[in-house]
């Protein structure tokens, strides 16, 4: 995984340098990477109380949709990503549903039940974090909900870069909307809903417009909700053993 920063203040002061200069390029919204502020942990996830009210302050003085990382809880947190508004206040908030049982997140921290969508500049956006991207299920239901976006903060690994790149795109492409993956270290990216990759990098930023008449043109093109059969799913789920 990436170094986590010296200190949590080091943490928030680049998140808000990001968020100054994300504003200057033009963007309506900032996506920082999973547990920014104190580096993710497996085995012993650290509650800052002070990131939330940061990240308030942070939104606020820049004019700007903030969307941050940060445990909430002491005894077996939860993993959270946390959507602030220009006004300062949360319009939606999601617990990591997949924890990273590999390295022992789920005897670490408590998974979250329940996805999180919201709209912003006439877009809709829906949230996910690092290992969620592995399950196609939740990415499958925000495109039933008619999502333009989903926003996915994570710390992968180096060591499994390509993954993270072609998992991303492939969500993308299946959901035919927008993801965009903010990683801790490298290889933040944001596909398309043709899964190719559209970001711009500029310095430590990677930018991108959301095109609703490019998602809306996928979805004519191929109608891939439409054509789903989820009845026959369902049936196959009651019969055969998962």
């Amino acid at each position: 995984m990436a170094a986590p920063p010296a200190t949590v203040a080091d943490g928030l002061a680049l998140a808000g340098k990001l968020a100054g200069e994300a504003r200057a390029a033009g963007a309506d919204l900032l996506l920082l990477p999973e547990q920014f502020a104190t580096g993710w942990s497996a085995t012993e996830p650290r509650a800052e109380p002070h990131i939330l009210p940061a990240l308030f302050r942070t939104a606020v003085e820049h004019g700007i949709w903030v969307v941050g990382s940060c445990y909430e809880g002491y005894v077996r947190p939860r993993n959270m990503a946390y959507v602030i508004s220009p006004e300062g206040r949360i319009a939606a908030s999601y617990a990591k549903v997949h924890l990273f049982s590999p390295d022992g997140e789920d005897r670490a921290c408590t998974p979250g039940t329940t996805p999180a969508t919201f709209e912003a500049g006439g877009a809709r956006f829906a949230l996910a974090i690092c290992y969620d991207l592995r399950f196609p299920a939740l990415f499958t239901h925000y495109a039933a909900c008619g999502v333009d976006c989903v926003l996915v903060p994570a710390a992968w690994p180096a060591v499994r870069l390509s993954q993270w790149d072609l998992l991303v795109r492939a969500r993308a492409l299946d959901g035919e909307y927008y993801v965009a993956g903010a990683n801790a270290g490298a290889g933040s990216c944001i596909a398309g809903p043709d899964g190719e990759l559209v970001g711009e990098e500029r310095g430590d930023l990677v930018l991108a417009e959301i095109d609703l008449t490019k998602i809306s043109a996928m979805r004519v093109a191929l109608p891939v909700m439409k054509d789903r059969r989820p009845h026959l799913y369902t049936a196959w789920k009651n019969t055969h053993e998962w």
